[in-house]
């Protein structure tokens, strides 16, 4: 991973899409340097559907028949990512209900960096759905496809992929999306907080 992708590195450059230490209900929030900034870089990316991640989603798709591709980003939303979820066949039958695992991609369009992670969503016997299980770390279940994404990923887009380390650095100063000030972290506001 390039020096400028430390997460001390990464923290700066959040700092200039979000205003320090004010809620986005405050006054100034919105008329803030940094959020114009942040509301102009979303929307050019929103204009131009990137055609590399076009073609990212049309390599997943080849390579993962068996799988759903599914482009979720909602860019002129509150997200600064490019989202894919890739559903494995199933649900798969387990106690108490059947789940669905799923493959998570995030790309930012704040920085050439990625990230990864595993949903495995219950639904109960009772046909409601638990609160998915979120696992950013390998996990059998899904380490196959995973490592299909994550290769396919880093051929298409020549990005990197962001350690937990880094992800989950604390960003104290910075109020995103849903998350409150003195609690977001990198992933927050390089992808988004809305994970499931």
């Amino acid at each position: 991973m390039s020096p400028s992708l430390d997460a001390s590195s990464l923290v700066d450059l959040v700092h200039r899409y979000y205003p320090s230490n004010l809620y986005s209900t405050e006054p100034g929030y919105h008329e803030s340097e940094q959020f114009r900034r942040l509301q102009a870089t979303r929307q050019e990316a929103q204009e131009r559907r990137s055609a590399p991640w076009r073609k990212l989603l049309e390599h997943l798709t080849q390579a993962l028949p068996q799988c759903k591709v599914e482009d979720w980003s909602v860019l002129w939303s509150d997200d600064n990512c490019w989202r894919a979820r890739v559903t494995l066949p199933g649900p798969i039958e387990v106690s108490g209900g059947r789940e669905y695992r799923t493959v998570v991609l995030l790309l930012s369009i704040l920085a050439p960096v990625y990230t990864l992670y595993t949903s495995l969503h219950l639904r109960t016997e009772e046909d409601r759905f638990q609160q998915p299980r979120l696992f950013y770390e390998e996990v059998p279940e899904t380490k196959g496809v995973a490592e299909v994404v994550d290769e396919l990923t880093r051929r298409t887009l020549s990005v990197d992929r962001l350690p937990n380390g880094t992800l989950f650095a604390p960003v104290s100063d910075i109020q995103c999306r849903n998350t409150l000030l003195g609690e977001a972290k990198l992933i927050d506001c390089l992808f988004t907080d809305d994970r499931w």
